[in-house]
């Protein structure tokens, strides 16, 4: 069976990472974007990859440090496309703020998400792994957010700052997506679900912002 060029290109960076060749992941990834589009790498090559480096380090295949290897190119490559896509806004704008609570470390899907809504015109303010939650509290403050997005894998992490997502709740809409995100946990913490599938929760998220701006 023909492989499709999203399944090539993540081939061709499990084989990049495993020979810590960063000019072979950059090259799949402009590639396959000057080809594809940004919005299908990241949601068809880089997504799928990222699953696809995990279970490799899980058979053997490939060591942890290949993985950060890869990871750090592609954090690189997301960083680069989000300001090459960010479009320009004026004052009194808020935008949306994304963060990966403490004990959260792994945040190249929300990374992912921001490039995608950046985008697609919402403008984001992206805070990473392990923000501390008054201090996300502090962001959103300064920045008058239109409301939050918080990720994480698993939902204890949810569960161990439920009090301090509530609160945060109280003063913006709250969403929380990634792995961990299931609706149990989303209502004790009062906050929205995201969808598991990345372009519906990016749709919905860009549909949300037009009508809070639309109000505004």
């Amino acid at each position: 069976m023909t492989s499709s060029p999203a399944e090539t290109a993540v081939a061709a960076l499990l084989d990049g990472a495993g020979s810590l060749n960063e000019l072979a992941l950059r090259a799949t990834l402009r590639s396959h974007a000057d080809d594809h589009g940004v919005d299908a790498t990241v949601v068809d090559v880089v997504l799928p990859f990222l699953h696809e480096i995990g279970a490799a380090w899980e058979r053997g295949t490939h060591t942890v440090a290949q993985e950060h290897f890869a990871s750090q190119v592609i954090r690189g490559w997301l960083i680069g496309e989000a300001l090459s896509g960010a479009a320009e806004h004026g004052p009194g704008i808020s935008p949306v703020v994304l963060a990966c609570p403490p004990g959260e470390r792994h945040d190249l899907g929300l990374l992912c998400f921001h490039v995608l809504i950046t985008r697609a015109g919402v403008p984001s303010r992206f805070l990473g792994s392990d923000t501390p939650l008054p201090g996300l509290g502090d962001v959103c403050r300064v920045v008058a957010a239109s409301g939050v997005v918080v990720a994480a894998t698993r939902s204890r992490v949810f569960e161990a700052h439920g009090g301090a997502l509530r609160m945060l709740a109280s003063h913006y809409p709250l969403a929380i997506g990634g792995a961990g995100a299931d609706p149990e946990v989303a209502e004790r913490v009062r906050a929205t679900p995201l969808s598991s599938d990345m372009r519906e929760s990016v749709a919905n998220l860009v549909g949300w912002y037009a009508r809070v701006t639309a109000a505004a």
